[in-house]
């Protein structure tokens, strides 16, 4: 069950809804259920949704155009 997180997902659909290309960065704590918030709103959407991490820009971006 996915409760409580109705201000961030309007802010997401706000972004989502906006015609041309769009990009959000969500941060804050650990375990706050960031990814959890993002799975919830990418369902059954158009997305690209890549986490990344502190392995080095170039690293990453290898990572995500695979």
């Amino acid at each position: 069950m996915f409760v409580g997180r109705e201000r961030e997902l309007k802010a997401l659909k706000d972004v989502y809804d906006k015609n041309g290309f769009g990009m959000t960065v969500i941060y804050g704590r650990r375990r706050v259920g960031k990814s959890t918030l993002i799975k919830e709103f990418v369902k059954e959407k158009k997305v690209i949704f890549y986490t990344a991490t502190r392995i080095g820009a170039e690293r990453n971006l290898e990572l995500f155009s695979k």
